[in-house]
Protein backbone atom coordinates (compact mmCIF):
# COMPACT_ATOMS: atom_id res chain seq x y z
CA UNK A 1 0.00 0.00 0.00
CA UNK A 2 1.56 3.29 -1.11
CA UNK A 3 1.18 6.95 0.53
CA UNK A 4 -1.95 8.80 0.77
CA UNK A 5 -0.91 10.29 -3.09
CA UNK A 6 1.17 7.47 -3.86
CA UNK A 7 4.54 8.01 -2.50
CA UNK A 8 5.94 5.88 -0.35
CA UNK A 9 5.20 8.32 2.13
CA UNK A 10 2.93 11.04 2.40
CA UNK A 11 3.71 14.56 0.79
CA UNK A 12 2.32 15.88 4.43
CA UNK A 13 4.60 14.22 6.55
CA UNK A 14 7.99 14.23 3.66
CA UNK A 15 8.15 17.29 4.78
CA UNK A 16 9.01 16.89 8.09
CA UNK A 17 10.87 13.63 7.75
CA UNK A 18 14.47 13.32 6.22
CA UNK A 19 15.64 10.87 3.65
CA UNK A 20 17.10 8.44 6.14
CA UNK A 21 13.52 7.70 7.70
CA UNK A 22 12.14 7.69 3.90
CA UNK A 23 14.93 5.06 3.22
CA UNK A 24 13.56 3.12 6.85
CA UNK A 25 10.04 2.76 5.62
CA UNK A 26 11.09 1.98 2.28
CA UNK A 27 13.04 -1.05 3.64
CA UNK A 28 9.99 -2.05 5.55
CA UNK A 29 7.76 -2.06 2.91
CA UNK A 30 9.76 -4.72 1.02
CA UNK A 31 9.39 -7.16 4.14
CA UNK A 32 7.55 -10.61 3.16
CA UNK A 33 3.95 -10.76 5.23
CA UNK A 34 3.44 -14.22 6.29
CA UNK A 35 -0.22 -13.12 6.58
CA UNK A 36 -2.87 -14.06 3.48
CA UNK A 37 -2.39 -10.82 0.97
CA UNK A 38 -6.29 -11.00 0.92
CA UNK A 39 -6.78 -10.54 4.39
CA UNK A 40 -4.75 -7.86 5.64
CA UNK A 41 -6.48 -5.27 7.43
CA UNK A 42 -3.03 -3.82 8.81
CA UNK A 43 -0.33 -3.87 6.40
CA UNK A 44 2.97 -5.18 7.95
CA UNK A 45 4.74 -1.74 7.13
CA UNK A 46 2.23 0.42 9.13
CA UNK A 47 2.45 -2.33 12.15
CA UNK A 48 6.13 -1.54 12.02
CA UNK A 49 6.35 2.05 12.10
CA UNK A 50 4.12 2.17 15.02
CA UNK A 51 6.30 -0.73 16.83
CA UNK A 52 9.44 1.64 16.05
CA UNK A 53 8.05 4.79 17.21
CA UNK A 54 6.21 3.56 20.08
CA UNK A 55 9.32 2.20 21.32
CA UNK A 56 10.70 5.11 21.23
CA UNK A 57 7.91 7.27 22.98
CA UNK A 58 8.62 5.08 25.86
CA UNK A 59 6.66 1.69 25.43
CA UNK A 60 7.71 -1.42 26.52
CA UNK A 61 5.34 -4.05 25.00
CA UNK A 62 2.67 -5.12 22.50
CA UNK A 63 0.10 -3.28 24.59
CA UNK A 64 2.16 -0.27 25.34
CA UNK A 65 2.45 -0.02 21.46
CA UNK A 66 -1.01 -1.12 20.11
CA UNK A 67 -2.09 1.91 22.58
CA UNK A 68 0.20 4.32 21.74
CA UNK A 69 -0.73 3.79 17.84
CA UNK A 70 -4.76 4.66 18.49
CA UNK A 71 -3.69 7.59 20.82
CA UNK A 72 -1.40 9.01 17.82
CA UNK A 73 -2.92 7.65 14.68
CA UNK A 74 -4.02 11.03 13.73
CA UNK A 75 -0.21 11.68 13.69
CA UNK A 76 1.00 8.63 12.42
CA UNK A 77 -1.09 9.00 9.19
CA UNK A 78 1.06 12.27 8.58
CA UNK A 79 3.42 9.64 7.18
CA UNK A 80 1.41 6.60 6.11
CA UNK A 81 -2.59 5.69 5.48
CA UNK A 82 -3.47 3.47 8.14
CA UNK A 83 -7.11 3.32 6.49
CA UNK A 84 -7.94 0.56 8.41
CA UNK A 85 -6.38 2.28 11.70
CA UNK A 86 -4.05 0.52 14.14
CA UNK A 87 -4.54 -3.24 15.51
CA UNK A 88 -5.29 -5.07 18.79
CA UNK A 89 -2.32 -5.83 20.80
CA UNK A 90 -3.53 -9.40 20.25
CA UNK A 91 -2.83 -8.96 16.49
CA UNK A 92 0.64 -7.06 16.60
CA UNK A 93 2.23 -10.66 18.73
CA UNK A 94 0.34 -12.64 16.56
CA UNK A 95 1.15 -11.13 13.65
CA UNK A 96 5.52 -10.44 14.57
CA UNK A 97 5.57 -13.63 16.42
CA UNK A 98 5.47 -15.31 12.76
CA UNK A 99 7.59 -12.76 10.48
CA UNK A 100 10.52 -13.71 8.85
CA UNK A 101 12.97 -12.47 11.56
CA UNK A 102 15.87 -13.33 9.85
CA UNK A 103 14.29 -11.05 7.04
CA UNK A 104 13.56 -8.42 9.03
CA UNK A 105 16.91 -8.43 10.73
CA UNK A 106 18.99 -8.12 7.73
CA UNK A 107 16.31 -5.24 6.45
CA UNK A 108 17.09 -3.15 9.86
CA UNK A 109 20.93 -4.28 9.11
CA UNK A 110 20.94 -2.75 5.64
CA UNK A 111 19.29 0.37 6.73
CA UNK A 112 21.92 1.01 9.36
CA UNK A 113 24.62 0.42 6.93
CA UNK A 114 22.58 3.04 4.50
CA UNK A 115 22.08 5.66 6.80
CA UNK A 116 24.62 5.57 9.35
CA UNK A 117 27.72 6.27 7.35
CA UNK A 118 29.65 6.46 10.03
CA UNK A 119 29.18 2.75 11.74
CA UNK A 120 31.73 1.41 8.71
CA UNK A 121 34.78 2.63 7.20
CA UNK A 122 33.59 4.30 4.58
CA UNK A 123 37.48 3.84 2.33
CA UNK A 124 36.95 0.02 2.22
CA UNK A 125 33.51 -1.26 0.64
CA UNK A 126 32.45 -4.68 0.93
CA UNK A 127 33.89 -6.15 -2.32
CA UNK A 128 34.21 -9.76 -0.57
CA UNK A 129 31.80 -12.16 -0.75
CA UNK A 130 30.60 -13.59 2.76
CA UNK A 131 29.51 -16.84 0.56
CA UNK A 132 32.45 -17.57 -1.41
CA UNK A 133 34.36 -21.58 -0.61
CA UNK A 134 36.86 -21.71 2.08
CA UNK A 135 38.60 -23.80 0.05
CA UNK A 136 39.83 -21.03 -2.14
CA UNK A 137 39.86 -17.27 0.23
CA UNK A 138 41.52 -14.59 -1.23
CA UNK A 139 44.65 -13.36 0.09
CA UNK A 140 43.53 -11.00 2.98
CA UNK A 141 44.89 -7.35 2.01
CA UNK A 142 46.34 -4.79 4.84
CA UNK A 143 43.00 -2.75 5.69
CA UNK A 144 45.73 0.41 5.96
CA UNK A 145 48.87 1.59 5.14
CA UNK A 146 49.75 3.53 7.86
CA UNK A 147 52.63 1.88 10.03
CA UNK A 148 52.68 2.47 13.79
CA UNK A 149 55.62 4.76 14.83
CA UNK A 150 58.60 2.67 17.38
CA UNK A 151 56.64 3.76 20.36
CA UNK A 152 52.96 2.39 19.20
CA UNK A 153 51.37 6.12 18.47
CA UNK A 154 48.70 5.67 16.03
CA UNK A 155 48.52 8.34 13.32
CA UNK A 156 44.72 9.78 13.16
CA UNK A 157 44.28 7.78 9.73
CA UNK A 158 44.80 4.46 11.39
CA UNK A 159 42.07 4.86 14.01
CA UNK A 160 39.92 2.52 12.13
CA UNK A 161 36.12 2.07 13.08
CA UNK A 162 35.85 -0.54 16.04
CA UNK A 163 33.48 -2.90 16.21
CA UNK A 164 32.56 -4.95 19.48
CA UNK A 165 30.48 -8.23 19.17
CA UNK A 166 28.93 -9.60 22.25
CA UNK A 167 25.63 -12.23 23.57
CA UNK A 168 23.14 -11.02 25.94
CA UNK A 169 20.29 -13.59 27.40
CA UNK A 170 16.84 -12.41 27.77
CA UNK A 171 16.25 -13.75 30.88
CA UNK A 172 12.57 -13.01 30.70
CA UNK A 173 12.05 -15.00 27.87
CA UNK A 174 12.60 -18.59 29.20
CA UNK A 175 9.44 -20.85 29.01
CA UNK A 176 9.68 -22.86 32.15
CA UNK A 177 6.15 -24.83 31.21
CA UNK A 178 7.73 -25.97 27.98
CA UNK A 179 11.31 -26.39 29.18
CA UNK A 180 12.18 -23.51 26.69
CA UNK A 181 15.35 -22.09 26.19
CA UNK A 182 15.91 -18.45 27.06
CA UNK A 183 16.18 -15.72 24.34
CA UNK A 184 20.10 -15.29 23.48
CA UNK A 185 20.88 -12.80 21.21
CA UNK A 186 24.50 -11.71 19.60
CA UNK A 187 24.61 -7.89 18.48
CA UNK A 188 27.58 -6.39 16.84
CA UNK A 189 27.45 -3.01 18.30
CA UNK A 190 29.94 0.28 16.59
CA UNK A 191 31.24 1.76 19.86
CA UNK A 192 31.74 5.10 18.04
CA UNK A 193 28.29 6.32 16.98
CA UNK A 194 26.98 3.78 19.48
CA UNK A 195 24.94 2.16 16.77
CA UNK A 196 23.64 -1.73 16.83
CA UNK A 197 24.49 -2.76 13.58
CA UNK A 198 22.65 -6.10 13.32
CA UNK A 199 21.73 -9.26 15.33
CA UNK A 200 21.24 -12.87 15.14
CA UNK A 201 19.47 -15.25 17.40
CA UNK A 202 22.03 -18.50 19.13
CA UNK A 203 19.70 -21.44 17.99
CA UNK A 204 18.60 -24.01 20.39
CA UNK A 205 21.17 -26.14 21.64
CA UNK A 206 24.12 -24.03 20.11
CA UNK A 207 25.83 -21.13 21.10
CA UNK A 208 27.49 -18.29 20.04
CA UNK A 209 30.53 -19.68 18.13
CA UNK A 210 27.53 -20.81 15.58
CA UNK A 211 26.14 -17.22 15.77
CA UNK A 212 28.87 -15.25 15.11
CA UNK A 213 29.79 -16.07 11.81
CA UNK A 214 26.31 -15.68 10.45
CA UNK A 215 26.01 -11.99 11.89
CA UNK A 216 29.48 -11.25 10.29
CA UNK A 217 28.43 -12.79 6.70
CA UNK A 218 25.24 -10.19 6.69
CA UNK A 219 27.33 -7.05 7.64
CA UNK A 220 29.17 -5.09 6.36
CA UNK A 221 32.71 -4.68 8.53
CA UNK A 222 35.54 -3.74 5.95
CA UNK A 223 37.67 -1.84 7.15
CA UNK A 224 36.77 -2.54 11.00
CA UNK A 225 37.93 -3.39 13.91
CA UNK A 226 36.26 -5.92 15.62
CA UNK A 227 36.99 -7.20 19.33
CA UNK A 228 35.12 -10.77 21.14
CA UNK A 229 35.26 -12.26 24.35
CA UNK A 230 37.19 -15.50 24.52
CA UNK A 231 33.89 -17.50 23.71
CA UNK A 232 34.56 -16.05 19.88
CA UNK A 233 38.26 -16.75 19.94
CA UNK A 234 37.99 -19.84 17.38
CA UNK A 235 39.78 -20.49 14.23
CA UNK A 236 36.99 -20.24 11.80
CA UNK A 237 35.62 -16.66 13.13
CA UNK A 238 39.12 -15.44 12.76
CA UNK A 239 38.95 -17.05 9.23
CA UNK A 240 35.07 -15.20 8.78
CA UNK A 241 36.21 -11.75 9.73
CA UNK A 242 39.25 -11.36 7.88
CA UNK A 243 37.58 -12.81 4.66
CA UNK A 244 34.96 -10.01 5.26
CA UNK A 245 38.38 -7.92 5.51
CA UNK A 246 37.64 -6.79 8.75
CA UNK A 247 41.16 -7.09 11.96
CA UNK A 248 40.05 -8.66 14.52
CA UNK A 249 41.26 -8.21 18.32
CA UNK A 250 40.10 -11.40 20.42
CA UNK A 251 40.19 -12.41 23.56
CA UNK A 252 42.20 -15.81 24.64
CA UNK A 253 41.41 -18.08 27.84
CA UNK A 254 41.50 -21.41 28.44
CA UNK A 255 38.82 -22.66 25.87
CA UNK A 256 42.11 -22.27 24.19
CA UNK A 257 44.79 -23.98 26.42
CA UNK A 258 47.45 -24.15 24.17
CA UNK A 259 47.39 -21.06 22.50
CA UNK A 260 46.90 -19.72 26.17
CA UNK A 261 49.44 -21.69 26.87
CA UNK A 262 52.07 -20.26 24.74
CA UNK A 263 51.17 -16.51 25.33
CA UNK A 264 51.49 -16.62 28.85
CA UNK A 265 54.97 -17.92 29.06
CA UNK A 266 55.79 -15.27 26.33
CA UNK A 267 55.08 -12.70 28.45
CA UNK A 268 56.30 -14.23 31.52
CA UNK A 269 59.69 -14.04 30.09
CA UNK A 270 59.30 -10.73 28.38
CA UNK A 271 63.03 -9.38 29.89
CA UNK A 272 64.58 -12.60 27.77
CA UNK A 273 63.29 -11.65 24.67
CA UNK A 274 63.64 -8.25 25.03
CA UNK A 275 67.79 -8.74 25.34
CA UNK A 276 67.33 -10.99 22.30
CA UNK A 277 65.68 -7.68 20.51
CA UNK A 278 62.26 -8.62 20.54
CA UNK A 279 60.07 -5.17 20.85
CA UNK A 280 57.78 -4.76 23.58
CA UNK A 281 54.95 -1.64 22.74
CA UNK A 282 53.68 -0.46 26.13
CA UNK A 283 51.08 2.12 27.54
CA UNK A 284 49.78 2.79 30.87
CA UNK A 285 46.61 4.45 31.90
CA UNK A 286 44.87 6.04 35.18
CA UNK A 287 41.22 6.80 36.01
CA UNK A 288 39.89 8.20 38.98
CA UNK A 289 36.07 8.68 39.50
CA UNK A 290 33.52 7.77 42.23
CA UNK A 291 36.18 6.90 45.06
CA UNK A 292 37.70 4.05 42.61
CA UNK A 293 41.05 4.00 41.35
CA UNK A 294 41.68 1.38 37.79
CA UNK A 295 45.09 1.16 36.53
CA UNK A 296 45.71 -0.55 33.07
CA UNK A 297 49.13 -1.80 31.82
CA UNK A 298 48.86 -2.53 27.97
CA UNK A 299 51.47 -4.79 26.32
CA UNK A 300 51.94 -5.84 22.59
CA UNK A 301 54.51 -7.33 20.78
CA UNK A 302 54.72 -9.11 17.45
CA UNK A 303 53.38 -13.07 17.51
CA UNK A 304 55.84 -15.16 18.25
CA UNK A 305 56.55 -18.71 16.49
CA UNK A 306 55.17 -20.72 18.87
CA UNK A 307 52.00 -18.98 18.22
CA UNK A 308 51.99 -18.78 14.44
CA UNK A 309 54.05 -21.95 13.59
CA UNK A 310 50.79 -23.92 12.60
CA UNK A 311 49.07 -21.43 10.56
CA UNK A 312 45.94 -22.23 11.75
CA UNK A 313 44.90 -18.84 13.11
CA UNK A 314 44.60 -16.55 9.74
CA UNK A 315 46.72 -13.80 9.33
CA UNK A 316 47.36 -13.48 12.95
CA UNK A 317 50.62 -10.35 13.75
CA UNK A 318 50.10 -9.69 17.70
CA UNK A 319 49.32 -10.63 20.78
CA UNK A 320 48.75 -8.77 23.64
CA UNK A 321 48.13 -8.64 27.41
CA UNK A 322 46.22 -6.11 29.93
CA UNK A 323 46.98 -5.67 33.86
CA UNK A 324 44.09 -4.16 34.99
CA UNK A 325 44.38 -2.97 38.71
CA UNK A 326 40.66 -1.88 40.55
CA UNK A 327 41.49 0.36 43.90
CA UNK A 328 38.40 0.59 45.80
CA UNK A 329 37.90 1.57 49.48
CA UNK A 330 41.71 0.46 50.38
CA UNK A 331 40.90 -3.05 48.55
CA UNK A 332 42.94 -3.41 45.26
CA UNK A 333 42.22 -6.63 42.76
CA UNK A 334 43.93 -7.93 39.99
CA UNK A 335 43.25 -9.40 36.51
CA UNK A 336 45.31 -10.30 33.71
CA UNK A 337 43.89 -10.84 30.11
CA UNK A 338 45.58 -12.19 27.29
CA UNK A 339 44.65 -11.32 22.97
CA UNK A 340 45.89 -12.25 19.57
CA UNK A 341 45.54 -9.83 17.11
CA UNK A 342 45.54 -9.44 12.93
CA UNK A 343 46.72 -5.98 13.69
CA UNK A 344 50.02 -4.97 13.57
CA UNK A 345 52.15 -4.54 16.90
CA UNK A 346 50.45 -1.31 18.10
CA UNK A 347 49.94 -0.59 21.05
CA UNK A 348 48.04 2.30 21.40
CA UNK A 349 45.49 1.01 18.74
CA UNK A 350 45.24 -2.35 20.78
CA UNK A 351 44.47 -0.43 23.84
CA UNK A 352 41.98 1.57 22.41
CA UNK A 353 39.92 -0.96 21.26
CA UNK A 354 40.32 -3.53 24.35
CA UNK A 355 38.90 -0.32 26.12
CA UNK A 356 35.98 0.39 23.87
CA UNK A 357 34.84 -3.28 23.78
CA UNK A 358 33.17 -2.75 26.98
CA UNK A 359 30.86 -0.27 25.83
CA UNK A 360 28.66 -2.72 24.23
CA UNK A 361 28.11 -3.60 27.92
CA UNK A 362 27.74 -0.37 29.70
CA UNK A 363 25.98 1.79 26.55
CA UNK A 364 23.77 -1.10 25.15
CA UNK A 365 23.37 -4.04 27.55
CA UNK A 366 22.82 -1.61 30.40
CA UNK A 367 20.19 0.26 28.53
CA UNK A 368 18.56 -2.49 27.12
CA UNK A 369 17.59 -3.85 30.32
CA UNK A 370 17.74 -0.53 32.59
CA UNK A 371 15.76 2.01 30.46
CA UNK A 372 13.62 -0.37 27.91
CA UNK A 373 13.13 -2.79 30.88
CA UNK A 374 14.31 -5.68 28.60
CA UNK A 375 15.00 -8.70 31.22
CA UNK A 376 11.24 -8.05 32.39
CA UNK A 377 9.72 -8.52 29.33
CA UNK A 378 7.40 -11.92 29.49
CA UNK A 379 7.35 -12.54 25.34
CA UNK A 380 7.96 -15.95 24.54
CA UNK A 381 5.69 -16.97 21.26
CA UNK A 382 7.61 -17.40 18.20
CA UNK A 383 9.82 -14.73 17.50
CA UNK A 384 7.84 -12.01 18.92
CA UNK A 385 10.81 -11.76 21.58
CA UNK A 386 13.74 -11.48 19.13
CA UNK A 387 11.49 -8.91 16.76
CA UNK A 388 11.03 -6.52 19.70
CA UNK A 389 14.70 -6.82 21.10
CA UNK A 390 15.45 -5.66 17.37
CA UNK A 391 12.79 -2.76 17.94
CA UNK A 392 14.66 -1.67 20.64
CA UNK A 393 17.96 -1.44 19.33
CA UNK A 394 16.70 0.33 16.04
CA UNK A 395 14.64 2.86 19.34
CA UNK A 396 18.19 2.96 20.49
CA UNK A 397 20.02 4.04 17.61
CA UNK A 398 17.53 6.88 16.48
CA UNK A 399 17.67 8.37 20.18
CA UNK A 400 21.37 8.45 20.53
CA UNK A 401 21.59 10.49 17.16
CA UNK A 402 19.29 13.27 18.83
CA UNK A 403 21.59 15.79 20.91
CA UNK A 404 20.07 19.10 21.02
CA UNK A 405 18.92 18.05 24.55
CA UNK A 406 21.40 16.52 27.03
CA UNK A 407 18.64 14.14 28.43
CA UNK A 408 19.27 10.58 29.17
CA UNK A 409 17.78 8.28 27.14
CA UNK A 410 15.21 7.45 29.77
CA UNK A 411 13.96 11.35 29.68
CA UNK A 412 14.17 11.46 25.85
CA UNK A 413 11.54 8.21 25.79
CA UNK A 414 9.28 9.70 28.10
CA UNK A 415 9.58 13.18 26.84
CA UNK A 416 8.95 11.65 22.91
CA UNK A 417 5.30 10.06 24.76
CA UNK A 418 4.61 13.43 25.70
CA UNK A 419 5.13 15.28 23.00
CA UNK A 420 4.70 14.15 19.54
CA UNK A 421 6.91 16.93 17.73
CA UNK A 422 9.59 16.01 19.87
CA UNK A 423 8.88 12.61 18.43
CA UNK A 424 9.00 13.65 15.14
CA UNK A 425 12.42 15.22 15.79
CA UNK A 426 13.87 12.46 17.18
CA UNK A 427 12.82 10.55 14.29
CA UNK A 428 14.41 13.04 11.53
CA UNK A 429 17.18 13.40 13.83
CA UNK A 430 19.35 10.30 11.93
Amino acid sequence: MEGLDGDPISRRGRDAVDNSFEILVSRLRALDDPRQAGKVSYPLVEMSMVAVAGVIADCDGWEDVADFGRDRLDWLRRFLPFENGVPSHDTFARVFSVVDVEQLEACIAGWVEETFTCARHESSPCESSPHESRESPQPAEPLTTDKPSPTGESTAAALRPHVSFDGKTMRGSHDRIHEGSPLHVVTAYASGPGVSLGQTAVAEKSNEITAIPHLVSVLCLAGCIVTIDALGCQKEIAWCLRKARAEYVLAVKGNQPTLHAAIIAYFDAMEEHEEAGVEFQHRETLDKKRGRVERRLYWSAAAPAAVTASGDWTDLCSIGMVISERTEKGKTTREVRYYIMSLENNVQEFSRVVRAHWSIENSLHWRLDVVFREDESRMRTGHSARVFTLFRKIALNILNQERRTKRSVRAKRKQAARNPQYLLEVLTSV
